[in-house]
Parts: C-alpha cells; sequence; structure tokens
C-alpha cells in the first residue's frame, strides 16, 4: 500500500470526527497538531501492513 500525503489523510477526517478530536483537545487546523496527527495515523498504517504481513506468512 503506497504511502498517503499528509493531505490525504487531513481530508479523509469527517466533521464529526475532526469535532470530537477538537474536544479532546487535537485541532487539525494546527499544524503541530495536523502533524502529530499525520505521523499517528501513519504508524498505524505501517502497524496494519505489518500484522497482515505477519498473518499471510503464517497461513503459508
Amino acid at each position: 500500500m503506497p504511502r498517503r500525503s499528509a493531505a490525504e489523510i487531513l481530508r479523509s477526517v469527517p466533521p464529526r470526527d475532526r469535532a470530537a478530536l477538537l474536544r479532546a483537545g487535537l485541532d487539525l487546523d494546527d499544524p503541530a497538531d495536523a502533524k502529530l496527527f499525520v505521523s499517528g495515523v501513519r504508524a498505524a498504517d505501517a502497524s496494519i501492513a505489518e500484522q497482515e504481513r505477519w498473518e499471510r506468512e503464517r497461513l503459508r
């Protein structure tokens, strides 16, 4: 799976989720918060991809 751009990740967050994140103190319109969020999403994407690779290898 190709790495998603930061803009793509941020555009994919629906308004309802943005509002929930804002209530939790994470403003995706703030560059520092957006960078932190994108970093977390990319880390989660990498972890999921690694888990999928591990499961495929295990099933062989």
